[in-house]
């Protein structure tokens, strides 16, 4: 019976892989992937496939990110966001990460994953502020779904994941961290945090918690009103960042850290981390369409769209 499930899934996946065109594939091949593993868990993971799945994605999309087996721990996938100038997350990278994320994680030949970024300097700046700019509804509701889900992937991974923080991570960028499991950032003058109320927007209530847990409640409180961006020295005092190492030794170091994770029993650790983290992650999707409804209020709203079109003018002013 195993058997027969795994060579259906695996034809599926193969026929997927080879008729589907277009920005879905990768989508829908985690989908059915996941269907079938929920389906059987029994069922060896198609890890050949699964392969094929990453490679399509990080060729279709390659301006967007770098998928890569780890050049020392064969069971490490390098996830590096490569969208220049900035890695701001339009819609189709926020579901590329998400997808990313999904198919290493059922491909049972990886055992975690490094994010990182493959432009000097820059982690990622967050959110890409024109796909909140004079948009329909709909497409502000679709925009926050990929941010809900990328949140979800990372946060809930059963995979560890080591953030190599390689240069600016404010707004977004700093949400991609406070997913990972441990955070390690390149010495610089380079900053970090959620600084959202500075284009007239809030966090959300799961991303604020997960800043609490990360800082504490007084720290949290008063960096996410005031949208404060703590420096590299600054954010490792208050526990945003685990540990700051130079730009030349960051690689080495998240490499060094996740096999420190990998000598852990897999099952040990992720029953952990699921337990730990369970709650958060049934309160985002036991809210989900409110919280997607409460952005695009938000967003929708006349002095918040003023807001974002002033700030959008200031960044062409600022290329003249």
């Amino acid at each position: 019976m195993i058997c027969m499930h795994e060579c259906m899934r695996r034809n599926i996946l193969i026929l997927t892989a080879t008729m589907l065109k277009g920005k879905y594939m990768c989508q829908l091949l985690g989908k059915i992937e996941s269907t079938f593993k929920n389906f059987h868990p029994k069922a060896a993971g198609a890890s050949n496939v699964c392969r094929l799945v990453i490679r399509s994605c990080s060729s279709q999309f390659a301006e967007l990110l770098q998928v890569e087996r780890d050049s020392v721990h064969k069971d490490v996938a390098w996830i590096k966001l490569n969208r220049p100038p900035v890695n701001s997350f339009s819609k189709q990278m926020l579901a590329d990460i998400a997808t990313s994320v999904n198919t290493i994680e059922n491909d049972p030949t990886y055992r975690g994953i490094i994010l990182s970024s493959s432009i000097p300097g820059i982690f990622s700046s967050g959110l890409d502020i024109t796909e909140m700019y004079q948009k329909t509804p709909d497409y502000y509701a679709d925009f926050w779904h990929n941010v809900q889900e990328l949140w979800l992937r990372l946060y809930g991974s059963h995979l560890p994941v080591i953030a190599a923080i390689n240069g600016h991570s404010p707004a977004g960028g700093c949400l991609m961290v406070l997913g990972c499991d441990y955070r390690i950032m390149a010495t610089g003058k380079y900053i970090i945090g959620l600084n959202e109320v500075a284009v007239g927007l809030s966090p959300p209530l799961w991303l604020q918690e997960a800043m609490v847990k990360a800082i504490g409640f007084g720290h949290a409180e008063k960096a996410l009103k005031s949208g404060t961006l703590f420096s590299v020295e600054d954010a490792v005092e208050a526990g945003l960042v685990d540990q700051s190492v130079s730009p030349e030794n960051l690689e080495e170091t998240a490499r060094n850290e996740i096999a420190k994770w990998l000598k852990i029993p897999d099952h040990a650790r992720s029953l952990s981390k699921q337990m730990m983290r369970s709650k958060a992650i049934e309160t985002v999707l036991k809210d989900r369409q409110k919280d997607i409804d409460d952005f695009v209020n938000m967003v929708s709203q006349p002095a918040i769209q003023n807001t974002i079109g002033k700030y959008l003018q200031s960044l062409k002013a600022r290329k003249k």
